[in-house]
């Protein structure tokens, strides 16, 4: 015969097994400590929140030989909770910052509010010129080459360019171009630049640029040019004669000045002619003999 042996152990039988009923006292109580429990209010939440009390955070079975430690399911534990509502702050519309406005600016934009600001406040106008570092002659010529491009795409598709139409279409681009041309010659003329150099280097290049425009059928259309002409002989003259003062001019006659005068003057239809003049009577017949006598 078979016989059926009834369960037994502490995982089983407890606390009905015969075993463990005999050996158990009268007070079970003593074999389970339960953790006392306390409300705590938060004063950014509606919800009431169980939270354990700092002497027990479990629970504790003890049986003969064996102890069970069963951790609480019922407590909540959310410390960031209300210092995450505190640190939220209300989202208003506000002005950029004065740094991030003038990035959304193009130059021409910007070149305008300055020079209002310029002529507002007079004493602005010499801070500015102080702070901004100076035009360098490569940086002065770009800045002419891109008014020059301006005039050649202003002209009217499939016409005369010399004609009074082509005039008409183009006229306010060249007087813009002269314009800065009259600005930033003297920038570069003694005794405002005292590097001899630069001043070749940048008339050189102004004069090529004014060479592009065209020659008017109209005579009276080409007075612009041609007064552009005068200046910059004049200026060409005035760098001659410094130029002739540091060390008899030997920078003009080999750095090439001597010839690339004369063929702007050719270019200019002999509107330079007091520049060529000027290099002719300093230099004299033969330089280079004269120079290392």
């Amino acid at each position: 015969m078979s016989a059926v042996l009834p369960l037994a152990g502490p995982h089983v039988g407890f606390p009905f097994s015969p075993q463990l009923r005999d050996n158990q006292p009268e007070n079970p109580g003593q074999y389970l400590s339960r953790a006392g429990q306390k409300r705590k209010t938060h004063d950014d939440d509606s919800d009431d929140e169980m939270v354990s009390s700092p002497e027990a955070t479990s629970l504790t079975f003890t049986a003969p030989t064996h102890e069970y430690t069963v951790s609480p399911t019922h407590t909540h534990n959310r410390p960031y909770a209300s210092l995450a509502k505190r640190a939220r702050t209300e989202i208003i519309g506000r002005p950029l910052p004065l740094s991030r406005q003038l990035e959304t600016l193009d130059p021409r934009a910007l070149k305008a509010i300055i020079c209002q600001l310029a002529d507002k406040h007079r004493y602005l106008a010499d801070e500015i010129s102080n702070m901004a570092p100076a035009p360098t002659v490569h940086s002065s010529l770009e800045i002419l080459t891109r008014y020059s491009d301006r005039i050649s795409a202003a002209f009217p598709y499939k016409c005369d360019t010399a004609g009074d139409y082509a005039y008409l279409r183009v006229r306010p681009q060249v007087s813009e171009f002269l314009d800065a041309v009259s600005d930033y010659t003297p920038h570069f003329l003694p005794p405002r630049e005292q590097q001899v150099g630069n001043c070749l280097q940048f008339l050189d290049g102004v004069t090529a640029l004014v060479h592009k425009l065209p020659e008017w059928n109209t005579e009276g259309n080409n007075m612009l040019k041609h007064t552009a002409y005068d200046e910059l002989s004049r200026a060409w003259a005035l760098v001659v004669r410094e130029a002739l003062k540091r060390a008899n001019g030997i920078v003009l006659e080999y750095g090439g000045w001597r010839d690339k005068i004369a063929k702007h003057n050719e270019a200019a239809g002999g509107r330079l002619v007091r520049a060529a003049q000027t290099v002719e009577e300093g230099l004299g017949g033969n330089p280079r003999v004269s120079f290392f006598r």
